[in-house]
């Protein structure tokens, strides 16, 4: 019998944001089918043995440890001075190449194959990949390894070429930091050998028309998640947090919902406004997850309730099962993962027909993809998906949808089969 494949998932964190957990499910959906499979990360918040912590490696030399913090500060400096020359940049994430050395770590470390997720917030540098002789797979959680700096790049083209003239930077110069950054980047990633594997065919279009990783093969294999877990069931919110009012609930919820413009928060507050003139507007509420109520709230007719920061998985799978239906009025994603989880719960998703997420609902079956950012059309979905679930199909359809698709041992299979062919 030969021994299981062992693979080394290398992620910031096992936790925190969408791309963290996207990584552990992967990471766990593989082992679950008889690989053997580490996850490595520079914050561990779960206790899993199966977790490996960068502070775990850290290097007891004084000397060594001396250097590499001076080094750090120094580049830390020069980054910052290189970032400060736009002072009106967008308030997006943006990230250069500052990283920490993962070289003894991954010297130690026994691995077949190393799969690559969302290495930003300075973690893996990217010219270790040069030293690596072992097959390597890079699952992409954004759009950050083909750009000049951006997460995603809105409705800008530049990755096409070689960045530069960046909108987000507000840069009118060709020759500005995400194009000092793309060369960097394009040095580097013309020396290596990669497989790129995204959540979306969405993303794997991009990956295909962009300058950097064109010349890599690309495989789409989709996030998976637990439906034992993210299931049907009464809703086990906190008192304070539940109430049953008869009124139909509409989900909002991601990481920094209301903070972070790309999910969409705005467009969703001007769809209220719209629903407010409609003959059920005295019967409806929304529901927020991922922030706590502003200081300032806007004052509307339809109320806003908003849950907090839901960290623990219970509890956002019984805001899910508190919904009539769930809104992801996201710009771009290139997966849709609480989309997912809400079908997976049952939950009839609207979205705009764009990006990543128009290939995990499928329009009038198990949601409504209203016109690509059309408040009236968002609005128009929503009460459409009230009216039309009335017998429970959108919801069946949304949970089929999940368990043909999206279940662990479906994408673990896909991720082993892939292993097998680079090893």
């Amino acid at each position: 019998m030969n021994d299981p494949l062992k693979i080394l998932s290398v992620n910031y964190s096992d936790s925190i944001g969408g791309a963290s957990k996207a990584a552990y499910r992967i990471h766990c959906a593989v082992n679950a089918l008889g690989a053997d499979s580490k996850m490595f990360v520079k914050n561990k918040e779960l206790i899993d043995e199966s977790i490996l912590e960068l502070s775990d490696f850290h290097n007891t030399n004084i000397s060594n440890r001396i250097y590499s913090y001076v080094q750090n500060k120094i580049k830390n400096k020069i980054q910052h001075y290189q970032w400060n020359k736009y002072p009106n940049r967008e308030n997006v994430l943006l990230s250069d190449l500052r990283s920490v050395s993962l070289h003894g770590p991954l010297q130690k470390i026994d691995y077949d194959l190393l799969h690559l997720h969302w290495i930003n917030f300075r973690f893996l540098d990217l010219n270790e990949l040069r030293k690596i002789n072992k097959p390597v797979v890079w699952t992409l959680h954004d759009c950050w390894l083909f750009t000049g700096g951006c997460h995603y790049f809105n409705e800008c083209e530049n990755y096409r070429d070689s960045c530069g003239n960046c909108p987000l930077l507000h840069s009118n110069s060709a020759d500005d930091l995400s194009r000092r950054l793309w060369k960097q980047k394009n040095k580097i990633l013309s020396s290596i050998n990669i497989h790129i594997v995204t959540p979306s065919q969405w993303l794997a279009d991009c990956v295909k028309n962009s300058s950097l990783l064109s010349r890599f093969p690309v495989t789409v294999i989709p996030n998976c998640l637990d439906t034992e877990i993210y299931t049907q069931y009464e809703s086990k919110l906190t008192p304070e947090n539940r109430t049953d009012n008869g009124k139909k609930k509409i989900l909002f919820g991601a990481m920094n919902a209301t903070g972070d413009k790309r999910k969409g928060f705005d467009k969703l507050l001007e769809s209220i406004s719209i629903l407010e003139k409609t003959e059920i507007a005295d019967k409806l509420e929304f529901l927020v997850f991922g922030a706590d109520k502003p200081i300032n709230e806007l004052q509307t007719k339809i109320p806003i309730r908003y849950l907090g920061y839901l960290t623990d998985e219970q509890y956002i799978v019984a805001a899910y099962n508190e919904a009539d239906v769930m809104v992801v009025p996201s710009l771009w994603e290139v997966f849709g993962q609480t989309a997912s989880e809400a079908m997976s719960c049952g939950v009839p998703t609207v979205a705009f027909n764009c990006s990543g997420i128009k290939e995990v609902i499928v329009h009038k079956k198990t949601g409504y993809l209203a016109k690509s950012y059309s408040i009236e059309d968002l609005a128009k979905g929503i009460i459409w998906c009230l009216e039309n679930n009335i017998n429970k199909t959108l919801s069946r359809n949304a949970r089929k949808r999940v368990e043909d698709n999206y279940t662990p041992d479906k994408v673990g299979e896909k991720y082993l089969k892939l292993y097998k062919e680079l090893s």
